[in-house]
């Protein structure tokens, strides 16, 4: 009866964050200086509760290394209802910083916040904070 009850609360929580906003595609050029600034690391989304796929690349502005970005190229999710983009130190979001409320698929740029600690916040997680679920991740190296 308890492994029942587990396995039936499993269940509710991985379907709890689906499909409640709708992300809008798109195909954005990134501003010039992220397509000149230099890429200092790149990771693959991989999937953990529901479907994320496509890459993500950090990137330093040529001209002032205190802006960084977030480069995403061909990303795909799921929907759900509260769905962010975090840095953080590991999948668990250890550590962890938001960078921006995810409206978006497709390749897209998102400024990192100065507070960001690269050193250490090397995942960028899709996490949905209303049910504190990870949808997936990237590391990026």
């Amino acid at each position: 009866m308890k492994k029942t009850l587990l396995m039936l609360a499993v269940v509710c929580t991985m379907g709890a964050c689906v499909k409640n906003e709708t992300l809008t595609p798109v195909v954005q050029t990134p501003a010039q200086s992220v397509t000149d600034g230099k890429q200092e690391a790149l990771g693959s989304f991989l999937p953990a509760v529901h479907s994320v796929s496509g890459s993500v690349k950090l990137i330093i502005d040529k001209n002032d290394a205190k802006k960084r970005f977030l480069s995403f190229e061909n990303f795909k999710t799921d929907e759900g209802p509260d769905l962010y983009v975090y840095l953080a130190e590991d999948k668990s979001s250890k550590g962890f910083i938001s960078v921006a409320k995810l409206t978006k698929t497709g390749t897209f740029t998102l400024e990192i916040p100065e507070g960001a600690v690269l050193e250490k916040q090397k995942h960028v997680l899709i996490w949905c904070q209303q049910f504190s679920v990870l949808f997936g991740s990237a590391k990026l190296e």
